[in-house]
């Protein structure tokens, strides 16, 4: 595929990046290898990410569950844009958090509130984005503020699994009907029906790319690991499914003679699942930037906000039912339990992803092979090439 991007030393550079991404396509989870190593740190391959994957699809900013009732709010910033996720009287809106006026910011962090009030000079603007308020505005010539609102991205929220998607395109088709599969796989936990408890935030010099790559496989259990996850969940056990097109999962199984412990950390089990269902660790993601692992007792939901090419900021929580939510000294004391080994964990995966994003920039650095238990990075090495290949 010919793909030239212009003429200056610069995209002639870039137009050879993508070629060496594009020459990776059509391989096999048997056969394949990581994408181009300088992916991981090109400014303008990033830049090419933001136009041709974040622009174009649909991004997860959250769970219906931070804002739960009218009123609630919480802010974001999506790719430079600043936004903020507000539940109104009728429905849930991602609004810019830009004021019409000279662009100061209407709203910070989260809360409720009835009215959004602008600290520089006080225009307010209601839930779903009107200008109610202008002060001293009254002799300004064609100044109509009821014809002032702030602008709405384009959103959906998928019922089933709870998830606020916002997208910039106004041309990309349902994100519920591109999930579907995904919704009828996890519909025994009714994701749609937990609420978050223990939020978490990791602002991170690496790729986004990196921390997913990590996040979904677990080939890496018994080399970086082996006093955490490869005690209990080795790294031989561990098995991809083939790519659903919008999202794929790796299943991590717990050694036969493990404890139930591994499976649960002691909250009440999700009622409605299969007995299978109540011995599983599985990682799912879908694409581009939203993480999941389904436990018998609760969930983990992860978003990525890619800051640059070397810099990722993910929020994290985790989802239980709301009668175990509103029980707070059990979740305190029950995640306690766990929370040393997670940290663990993490810290492991959090030095690995450093290391590997000063070696993605080697000017000696190739593409690598891949193990079939790596498979997932191969769905999101495929994801992106097909991404970066449509004009």
């Amino acid at each position: 595929m010919n793909m030239m991007l212009s003429s200056n030393t610069g995209d002639r550079s870039l137009d050879a990046l993508v070629q060496d991404v594009l020459a990776g396509a059509n391989q096999t989870a048997r056969t394949a290898s990581t994408l181009p190593p300088r992916v991981y740190s090109s400014q303008a391959f990033y830049d090419l990410e933001v136009e041709r994957i974040f622009k174009r699809d649909w991004l997860c900013v959250g769970h219906v569950s931070q804002v739960a009732n009218v009123g609630d709010y919480y802010c974001v910033d999506l790719l430079g844009e600043p936004l903020v996720v507000v539940r109104g009287k009728d429905r849930i809106r991602v609004l810019s958090r830009v004021c019409l006026h000279r662009w100061a910011p209407i709203a910070t962090g989260q809360g409720n509130t009835n009215l959004f009030s602008c600290p520089f000079h006080r225009w307010g603007y209601g839930l779903d984005g009107r200008l109610l308020g202008a002060p001293f505005m009254d002799d300004a010539e064609n100044f109509d503020h009821k014809s002032c609102r702030l602008p709405e991205m384009r959103t959906e929220i998928v019922e089933a699994l709870g998830l606020i998607f916002v997208t910039f395109s106004d041309e990309i088709g349902s994100i519920t009907e591109r999930l579907a599969t995904l919704c009828l796989r996890l519909k025994n936990w009714k994701i749609g029906e937990l609420v978050g408890v223990e939020p978490s935030e990791m602002d991170a010099e690496f790729n986004w790319k990196i921390q997913l790559e990590t996040g979904m496989e677990c080939y890496h259990h018994f080399a970086a690991h082996p006093k955490t996850f490869e005690v209990d969940h080795p790294s031989r056990l561990s098995w991809c499914e083939d790519s659903k097109g919008t999202w794929s999962t790796c299943h991590s199984p717990a050694r036969d003679d493990a404890p139930d412990e591994v499976y649960t950390i002691g909250l009440p089990t999700f009622p409605d699942l299969e007995p299978a269902e109540r011995r599983v660790f599985d990682l799912y993601h879908i694409f581009p930037l939203t993480r999941f692992s389904a436990f018998a007792d609760r969930v983990n939901f992860r978003v990525l906000y890619p800051m640059g090419p070397n810099r990722t900021v993910s929020k994290a929580m985790w989802l239980v039912r709301p009668e175990v939510a509103a029980r707070k000294d059990l979740i305190e004391e029950r995640f306690a339990t766990r929370r040393d080994f997670m940290n663990q964990a993490a810290e492991e995966d959090y030095a690995i992803d450093l290391m590997q994003q000063v070696g993605s920039a080697s000017v000696l650095a190739r593409p690598g092979r891949l193990s079939p238990m790596e498979a997932t990075v191969w769905h999101l090495a495929e994801y992106v090439r097909q991404r970066i290949a449509a004009n």
